[in-house]
């Protein structure tokens, strides 16, 4: 590939002293145009950002340098304990001095032979439609297309999609087919439902949350292994937080949690929600439950006017997906082999609504 001989490029890890050209980049026109920061943004934050991404075990960070200079970085972010864990997520930047000279082609061959080195079975990423030469570079390394979230950026005037692409680097077998949660469907009931409460989560209710989390049947739904600390139930519930972005329903019958949903609400120019994680216990009324959540995210949602909401799950999940089909969101795709559940690998339709 020509692009490939067109710059010699030396690889190392990020560093602390490259906030000056991150910080370059972030604010660039047309490279800021796709990605997920919006500018102007100061040296400090980018510098304060990049302290925590070198401090964070779950990640990793190299830097292309063509004659002792930055041309670019590439990202890998994962999650080391989950049913996800098999999978890595990538992220890249080139500085525009050097588009169209193979840097981004240098960037994902190294990135790719990393993962495998790590032992990921699969990498994905995001793409916001109209960025046609990271597309291009995608599907040269193999990267498909497996899903889509409907309006999830405004660029230049117009809502674009976001692509997501995935691209399998070892087989992931056995395959799970079945349904393995929530067998028989179950109708939800008014009588029922009248007597659930969907609010916030209080810091009574840590108890409750820990129970949920540490359910093995109902945490399938979820990325949640167990067994889980109740201090690290305390760390995830004081991480949700709106200076975060992150915020939960919980819904109760009495003092009982029946299940939450924890979701992501960005800015401009993201004005979308997307569910993050969804428990539902079930031995209560799982269909009631998720039905009650879905439809309080969908309230937030016009309160406070997303436009669109995303949300995948294991599609071994039974009622969790039955209510989001009933509530009308619309599968606009499939992420394969996204989750490993009881030694087998499931995928994740992906849920968009309206």
């Amino acid at each position: 590939m020509l692009g490939d001989l067109l710059v010699k490029l030396d690889f190392r890890s990020l560093m602390q002293t490259d906030v000056r050209w991150l910080t370059e980049i972030a604010n660039d026109p047309e490279a800021a145009k796709y990605a997920l920061s919006i500018y102007p943004i100061t040296e400090y934050q980018i510098g304060e950002q990049l302290k925590k991404e070198l401090d964070d075990s779950e990640s990793k960070y190299i830097v292309a340098e063509h004659n002792s200079e930055p041309s670019g970085h590439v990202s890998l972010w994962w999650r080391s304990v989950g049913r996800d864990s098999h999978v890595a997520w990538v992220g890249i930047n080139v500085r525009r001095r050097f588009w169209g000279k193979g840097v981004g082609t240098q960037l994902m061959r190294r990135i790719i032979t990393v993962a495998k080195e790590l032992g990921f079975h699969k990498l994905m990423l995001g793409v916001f439609e109209g960025n046609g030469r990271a597309i291009r570079l995608y599907r040269k390394f193999g990267f498909q297309n497996e899903a889509y979230e409907k309006d999830e950026v405004w660029i230049d005037g117009s809502w674009r999609k976001n692509f997501v692409m995935g691209l399998q680097l070892a087989p992931c077998k056995p395959k799970q087919r079945a349904q393995v949660l929530g067998d028989v469907e179950e109708i939800p009931s008014r009588s029922i439902r009248s007597r659930l409460q969907v609010r916030q989560l209080n810091d009574q209710d840590l108890d409750e949350i820990n129970r949920l989390q540490n359910c093995t049947e109902s945490t399938r739904s979820s990325f949640r292994v167990p067994p889980v600390t109740r201090e690290q139930t305390k760390q995830w519930y004081e991480g949700i937080t709106s200076e975060r972005r992150r915020h939960c329903f919980a819904c109760f019958g009495g003092d009982r949690l029946q299940g939450y949903l924890q979701f992501r609400a960005l800015f401009l120019p993201f004005p979308c929600l997307k569910a993050e994680e969804m428990v539902v216990d079930v031995y209560g009324k799982p269909y009631d439950t998720a039905s009650a959540l879905v439809e309080a995210l969908k309230g937030f949602g016009d309160r406070y006017w997303y436009r669109t909401i995303s949300a995948f799950v294991p599609q071994t999940s039974v009622p969790l997906v039955r209510v989001f089909e009933r509530q009308c969101f619309t599968k606009t795709g499939i992420l394969k082999n996204y989750y490993f559940i009881d030694g087998f690998y499931v995928d994740a339709p992906l849920y968009g609504y309206p």
